[in-house]
């Protein structure tokens, strides 16, 4: 059964053309509704359920019986942060960015009010051995598509990160508080790790770091823990490292990992390094394992990229082999 999304504002051609714009989406999961008028409003949250509730009429909210609704998104004309009791979603920007922020905003209330019981987690590793945009679009835009149809979390390990994928205004340093907390506690590693998560609409991830040696300060113990928490935990159905760095560390996610994928571009030089990396395996053991590794060959962004922002060359380039690769996993 579909949920319902009401949306109510006063600007009634701007509610209208937000509401054609959602349910031309198709907004999976969802059934979308729009009032032009308070009384309509008011008579149908006294007999039927909201799961969420876009309303755009503030100065007019406390007249509503809210019994009936899950939870409100506030349309609002300030564009800075407001602590209060409600979500709220700057109404003037464009109508994708808009479903974006409900849809971010709702994956992130909806983590925190449920206790999931996912029988297992399979975990995927993305590991490239020499870095690039190529491999890291591919990455986030792979597990973008998986969360359309699983929950997902995506742990990005950067060593030198940056917003390029995700497009935060500010850098977070989430991964390396939250890295710190593994490191010297051993308990509620589970409850901590929800409240410095970030979230893409349905998928939510971890990035951020104040210094890549936090990356490198990761013990193979301090893997065994977060893995063994994540399949304890049960929150999510795949969980997908992006391994951009190399370590005793970063090795143990591999081996633990259900599927590996080395991400490569089309250029000799990245072969070869490759090659070296295989052998180094060999010496510790862990090329035993390579039925399961899988080489992803990426076309190189600089290749032609011309004038045209890094940012969407790779998108444009990379997103559909990441689109048609999640509808096989």
């Amino acid at each position: 059964m579909e949920k319902l999304l009401a949306i109510y504002d006063p600007e009634i051609l701007y509610a209208s053309r937000l509401m054609e714009y959602f349910r031309k989406s198709e907004w999976e999961g969802f059934e979308i509704l729009l009032f032009t008028g308070m009384d309509h409003l008011t008579d149908f949250l006294k007999y039927q359920k909201l799961e969420i509730l876009l309303y755009g009429g503030e100065a007019l909210l406390d007249k509503l019986s809210l019994d009936n609704v899950r939870y409100i998104f506030l349309l609002s004309s300030n564009n800075k942060p407001i602590r209060d009791k409600y979500q709220r979603i700057y109404k003037y920007q464009s109508a994708s960015k808009i479903k974006s922020d409900i849809l971010s905003s709702y994956t992130r209330l909806e983590d925190n009010n449920k206790k999931a019981a996912y029988d297992d987690v399979r975990f995927i590793s993305i590991y490239p051995p020499v870095s690039g945009p190529e491999k890291l679009t591919f990455a986030w835009f792979l597990a973008k598509e998986l969360s359309n149809n699983y929950k997902v979390l995506f742990i990005s390990m950067e060593m030198l990160a940056t917003s390029f994928i995700t497009g935060d205004e500010v850098i977070s340093q989430s991964m390396s508080e939250y890295l710190y907390y593994l490191k010297e506690s051993k308990e509620g590693l589970d409850t901590k790790l929800k409240s410095y998560l970030s979230y893409s609409e349905k998928l939510s991830y971890l990035s951020g770091l104040s210094h890549g040696f936090d990356l490198l300060s990761l013990s193979k113990e301090d893997i065994v823990r977060l893995m063994d928490m994540l399949k304890e935990q049960g929150d999510y159905e795949l969980v997908i490292f992006y391994l951009g760095f190399y370590s005793e560390a970063s090795m143990e996610i591999l081996n633990r990992s259900t599927d590996v994928y080395i991400a490569l571009c089309d250029i000799p030089y990245e072969e070869f390094v490759y090659k070296e990396w295989e052998r180094q395996m060999e010496l510790i053991g862990l090329i035993n394992h390579q039925c399961k590794y899988r080489k992803i060959k990426l076309s190189s962004l600089y290749q032609g990229a011309g004038s045209n922002p890094l940012h969407e060359i790779s998108i444009s380039a990379i997103k559909p082999l990441a689109k048609e690769m999640a509808k096989h996993m």
